[in-house]
């Protein structure tokens, strides 16, 4: 089983990585090939025989029993060579399936586990990039490269070599010299070819979500409304050529200095076999071995002037993939608390740490700081707020007074602050990230839009989805009750109905049978997947912005009705909705500058009622142009 280490990895782990995810299929290839080099060296001995016997029988009428054992022989390594491709590629197919899966489930586990302003880091974003692209989609070439060159390719090589020296032994010290100019050629193009595409992944990253842009159908209407594509066609094209320059020069360095080397060691190699001529005919070398290495010396000049060096150049491609790996898996990731910490509060044990969260009692900011990683400037400043079980809370205030930061702290993408976060008096730092996440149900403004069907994006919102020992999805047992009346409490119900295939309809633009949905349809459809969580915390950061201020006040009132009896926290920068609240935080510069129920704040006639009145004239000035 593949499982990713913070550790050093070399080019060694072009093998390992195949045989720790499936060890069968990785020796079962390895002996494929193996047997496959022995053929091809033995090959060079039986044709030898097949032929000095056949020419002795024809010429001399001496007939030796021996050459019909070479005969069938030589019929045995021939179809070895016919048939072993398929059993290879049997193997390797196993192989591929099961690596991938493995590969890209670990690669999505360490992602989950990076602290959050990593993954707002563009070099980090680009790192990610290569190694989880290059390697799940190059598994099969990781192994097929590293065996061919060293069960392969290397083996085969000394086999004829040593059949050479046996009879003519500078003959094996020329092919050497020849192949180790080639070799270094290759190491050094390796490494610049991998360089060059880290250097065009940014541009080749562009392109393709320009190109996503001028053809994808997300952006069919304002392409066609705008007539932005010839714009934004000439930027793509930029992006395009550029990352096309940068690797056509690394490949085109390359392929001259190999198809140079080819040259010149197929050069030598035909001075092998004029120089080998005399030597057959003074008797030193026999007439069927001079035609067996003259084959297998251009087979050679042929592996070892291409396929070797290409083998070389990849493994070398491979050793700058291998530092790019070590890099992404020591990224930091979110500590884990040690184990006598999650012994307290929640649990009675390691073994019991994510059992359910215990209800809300309390949730407290006290005397919290909080500035992003590599700024100066602090967000939060001394903030302390606390929220009490079962009610209602709005979170108001300008853009830029800390909101967004505010649910970032709470939700625990960002767990380095100064202060602490109270959970029922215990520091939120404390509990295990997983049970963090449990104790948040979350709608955010740009709330993900899942092109699978309707019952599948609800019930996502009850975490894991995987399928039950006896086959059967969950939503099968005891989600699909849920599913309904939440559908229904969010009035969303009528518009699944009317679907063509109700709640397994498909949604998105991917399938012919799919269907769109509106966006107000959208968003119920976020909200009914944050209420199917049974987390003693809603969470709502503006996902009804796109709504008319009367449809957001209706929705925000009916979800506060479904979650009565569960704490609520809405953000929103519209007065007019959070006054639904049994509770208001008006934040202003990082603090909580004044707190109370809509009635309390408008009567102290400060910076939320302020803020309302002049909210309020909008409104009444939109509708007196309407009258």
């Amino acid at each position: 089983m593949f499982v990713l280490k913070k550790r050093k990895y070399t080019w060694l782990d072009m093998y390992r990585i195949p045989f720790s995810c499936a060890p069968f299929s990785t020796i079962l290839v390895t002996l494929q090939k193996a047997i496959t080099a022995l053929v091809n060296v033995f090959q060079v001995i039986v044709v030898a025989e097949f032929l000095d016997g056949t020419i002795a029988a024809v010429v001399h009428k001496s007939y030796d029993k021996k050459l019909i054992l070479w005969f069938v022989l030589m019929l045995l390594m021939v179809s070895w060579k016919r048939v072993s491709y398929n059993i290879g590629r049997l193997f390797t197919s196993h192989f591929v399936t099961v690596g991938n899966r493995q590969v890209l489930q670990e690669f999505t586990k360490k992602r989950t586990r990076l602290d959050y302003y990593l993954l707002e880091d563009p070099a980090t974003e680009e790192l990610t990039n290569r190694v989880v692209n290059k390697l799940e989609r190059n598994l099969e070439e990781l192994l097929q490269r590293f065996v061919n060159f060293f069960v392969v390719y290397i083996p085969r090589i000394v086999g004829v070599l040593l059949i050479i020296a046996t009879h003519v032994w500078w003959l094996a010290i020329v092919v050497v010299v020849m192949a180790v100019p080639l070799v270094f050629i290759s190491l050094r193009g390796g490494r610049k070819i991998y360089r060059a595409n880290e250097e065009a992944a940014v541009y080749e990253r562009r392109h393709k979500y320009l190109f996503e842009v001028l053809t994808g159908r997300e952006a069919t209407e304002e392409r066609s409304l705008f007539g932005y594509g010839g714009a934004v066609n000439a930027q793509w094209y930029q992006q395009y050529d550029t990352a096309r320059k940068i690797n056509m020069r690394a490949e085109a360095v390359f392929a001259v200095n190999m198809e140079g080397g080819s040259i010149i060691t197929s050069i030598l190699a035909s001075a092998v076999s004029l120089i080998m001529i005399p030597l057959t005919a003074s008797g030193a070398l026999r007439v069927g071995l001079f035609i067996s290495l003259s084959t297998a010396i251009y087979d050679l000049v042929n592996l070892m002037g291409w396929e070797m060096t290409r083998a070389v150049s990849q493994i070398a491609r491979y050793r700058e993939y291998m530092k790019d790996l070590t890099a992404f898996a020591a990224l930091p990731e979110r500590q884990e608390i040690p184990e006598a910490a999650s012994c307290q509060g929640v649990s009675g044990g390691r073994k019991e740490q994510h059992q359910d969260i215990p209800k809300l009692q309390t949730l407290e900011f006290r005397h919290v700081t909080f500035r992003y990683p590599g700024t100066e400037t602090d967000i939060l400043k001394d903030f302390s707020m606390e929220l009490k079980e079962g009610i209602h809370y709005a979170v108001v205030g300008e853009n830029g007074a800390g909101k967004s930061t505010l649910i970032k702290l709470l939700t625990g993408l960002y767990r380095e602050y100064d202060g602490e976060i109270l959970y029922n008096g215990r520091e939120m730092r404390t509990f295990p990230p997983e049970d963090w996440f449990k104790v948040f149900s979350c709608v955010f403004q740009d709330f993900a839009r899942y092109y699978l069907s309707v019952e599948e994006n609800i019930c996502l919102g009850a975490g894991d989805m995987e399928p039950e020992a006896d086959g059967k999805s969950k939503t099968e047992d005891g989600l699909k009750g849920r599913m309904q009346e939440v559908t229904e409490q969010i009035g969303l119900k009528p518009a699944v109905s009317a679907l063509k295939y109700g709640y397994g309809t498909r949604l998105g633009k991917l399938d012919e049978d799919s269907v769109d949905l509106s966006g107000g349809q959208w968003q119920r459809l976020a909200m009914a997947r944050a209420l199917m969580n049974d987390s003693p915390v809603l969470l709502l950061d503006e996902p009804t912005a796109a709504l008319d201020p009367i449809s957001e006040s209706a929705l925000y009132e009916k979800f506060g009705e479904i979650s009565r009896e569960r704490t609520t926290i809405f953000i929103s920068h519209r007065l007019g909705s959070t006054k639904l609240s049994d509770h208001i935080f008006v934040l202003k510069d990082g603090c909580v500058r004044e707190q109370g129920s809509h009635e309390e704040l408008m009567a102290e006639g400060g910076i939320y009622a302020a803020m309302y009145e002049t909210q309020q004239s909008w409104y009444s000035k939109e509708e007196g142009v309407e009258a």
